[in-house]
């Protein structure tokens, strides 16, 4: 029976990424199936890599695809009880990813647990950190997001087993967002929390190189690959946490159900949500990356921090998708008719 699949999406072609492919395929074993998706093309890379199957340790060769399809294509092949992804770049503690089977074994019957999380050791130019949440063990799921929101981290819960079933309900809804941005990580940690907890290992389990991410203009020309894959205008950038704050908020209100979390509750976690992406939205202006509809995107950004108090989800819809009409009316369509089933909306409301 396999209880974890330990899935790596990989694309760099040099040998510390295939170390990182060498240690995972090393953790297969009778209870944990590793799945490492390569899409990098690389006939070379695939020959070496070939080499370190085993029982329980597939190596797949994807065709050349984005992001976000390698990682769902790896996922897709995962049978395990609980799921773990590992980037590339990055690597865990054997000792940890050993003890991983027992503890899902001890938590397999328990549905209110969502996932298992260790330690994670964040390797950036400022030097090494250890990262974790406090409170994401508890019951009460507004506990669990104040935990998360409060810390200073990555999102590097995502970095843990998480229970395969929640893994597909939150990927599903990802998928089926019409823009794919670089805050959806952040989306995808907030899903897990709604669904269950988090119990420790008491170990640290993952290592991070927060290498791409770590200088504020760095982690901004990351974003802008997000925009461009998802042809959309960059000026985007500079209402990015208003996005998140929007659809996180949005989806906290709408897809969650009320045996899991009654409406009163839902609200006052949705506030928390918006409140805090808010502020980073007010707090950390952004850049335009060089479009021409920045002045419209800054007319927003002004409009938006001086609205205290006068915040709707339908008003926020109209300003982002009459924006996003500016570039292209099928994507402001889309991305309408996406989020106004979320919110119940029939036709647009007036911005």
């Amino acid at each position: 029976m396999i209880r974890l699949s330990i899935v790596m999406p990989t694309n760099r072609d040099h040998l510390t990424a295939i170390s990182r492919i060498a240690q995972a395929c090393s953790w297969a074993g009778p209870e944990t199936e590793v799945i490492i998706r390569d899409n990098s093309g690389s006939a070379s890379k695939l020959r070496l890599v070939k080499e370190f199957e085993r029982d329980n340790c597939r190596i797949i060769a994807a065709d050349p695809c984005g992001v976000h399809e390698n990682w769902l294509g790896g996922f897709d092949q995962a049978k395990g009880d609980f799921v773990l992804f590992v980037c590339d770049d990055d690597s865990c503690l054997d000792r940890s990813i050993a003890a991983l089977p027992e503890k899902i074994e001890e938590v397999l019957g328990d549905s209110t647990v969502a996932g298992i999380t260790g330690v994670t050791v964040v390797d950036n130019v400022r030097g090494t950190s250890l990262a974790g949440y406090e409170k994401i063990d508890a019951d009460d799921g507004m506990t669990r997001l104040m935990g998360y929101l409060g810390s200073n981290h990555p999102p590097v819960l995502l970095y843990s087993a998480v229970r395969r079933d929640v893994m597909q309900w939150g990927m599903d809804i990802v998928r089926s967002k019409p823009f794919k941005l670089s805050f959806d990580d952040q989306i995808g940690a907030l899903l897990y929390l709604l669904r269950g907890k988090f119990v420790p290992l008491r170990r640290i389990l993952y290592c991070y190189n927060q290498q791409n991410w770590e200088a504020f203009d760095g982690a901004q020309r990351e974003d802008l690959k997000y925009y461009l894959g998802a042809a959309l205008d960059p000026a985007l950038n500079k209402l990015h946490w208003l996005l998140c704050a929007f659809e996180g908020a949005a989806l906290i209100r709408n897809v969650v159900s009320d045996s899991d979390h009654p409406l009163p509750a839902r609200q006052k976690m949705a506030d928390l949500w918006f409140a805090t992406m808010f502020q980073r939205f007010r707090a950390h202006p952004r850049e335009d990356l060089g479009s021409a509809l920045a002045p419209e995107a800054e007319k927003l950004c002004v409009k938006w921090k001086g609205a205290a108090g006068q915040l709707t989800f339908e008003n926020i819809l109209a300003d982002i998708c009459q924006f996003v009409a500016l570039f292209s009316q099928e994507e402001a369509m889309k991305y309408f008719a996406y989020w106004g089933n979320i919110l119940g909306l029939q036709q647009a409301p007036a911005a």
